[in-house]
Order: C-alpha cells, then sequence, then structure tokens
C-alpha cells in the first residue's frame, strides 16, 4: 500500500511539474525547474510496485498437503486454490542460493509458481507424493 501510494504521489509531482514549467516557459523563459527527482522516485516507485504485484501476490507463498490434493495459498486478493492430486502433472523445485528456491506446480491447464520458501519441508514432501502417485 505505501508502495502504491508512493508511485501515485510521484507520478502527481511530476505531471504537477511538468504543468508548471510550461506555465513558467511562457511567463519566464530564463527560470526553468528540475524534474528529475520525480522521475527518479515514479521510476523507483513504478518498479517497486511491479516486483510487489509479480511476485507477493501472483505468486503463491504456501502449501497444504493432503492425500488427496494440495492447496496453494495465495496473499491478499486470491483465495487459496485446491487442486486434487490427480490433476498434478509436474511439481518441480528451483534451488536457490541462501534459501530452498522456489516451487513450480504444474497441471493440464496452468503452471504456478511460489515465492521464495525460507525451508524445503513442504516443497519436498509435495515431491515425494506427486513421485509416488506415478508410480
Amino acid at each position: 500500500m505505501v508502495v502504491l501510494l508512493t508511485f501515485l504521489l510521484a507520478a502527481a509531482l511530476l505531471l504537477r511539474a511538468l504543468r508548471r514549467q510550461r506555465i513558467d516557459r511562457s511567463n519566464r523563459p530564463g527560470s526553468s525547474r528540475s524534474k528529475g527527482p520525480y522521475w527518479f522516485f515514479a521510476i523507483v516507485s513504478g518498479a517497486a510496485l511491479w516486483f510487489m504485484v509479480s511476485s507477493m501476490i501472483l505468486r503463491f507463498h504456501a502449501v497444504e498437503i493432503d492425500r488427496l490434493q494440495v492447496v496453494l495459498i495465495y496473499l491478499w486478493p486470491q483465495p487459496p486454490l485446491v487442486i486434487n492430486i490427480s490433476e498434478l502433472v509436474d511439481v518441480k523445485l528451483m534451488r536457490a542460493g541462501r534459501n530452498c528456491g522456489h516451487l513450480e506446480v504444474a497441471t493440464r491447464q496452468q503452471r504456478y509458481l511460489s515465492v521464495p520458501f525460507r525451508k524445503c519441508d513442504n516443497a519436498e514432501a509435495l515431491i515425494k507424493l506427486v513421485a509416488l502417485r506415478g508410480q
């Protein structure tokens, strides 16, 4: 929420500076204001907003494993997604350096990505469950 408000504030200040520059140009040709910081804040907050939307909202954050289904838990606004074990096609764990890595869960229709996990317990349990189902 803070990043969104910062982005909107930076965009409003940038538009205000551009409008003021147009007015100043017609009144006083010698005076000009720098609009560099406004561009910087607009670009940085836009990049942070993109990161938050793509990484935090569109990816799941937790996995619940049952014998018959897997529940992928998202943050707000998306509700948890329930997938039957029979619909799972592939589960991959993409390892990372400091943490466990992120999980890719594939069904016949779609592929779901997770945020990076710190511990690999649920990810490895889900991989074992899918491997046992395939045998």
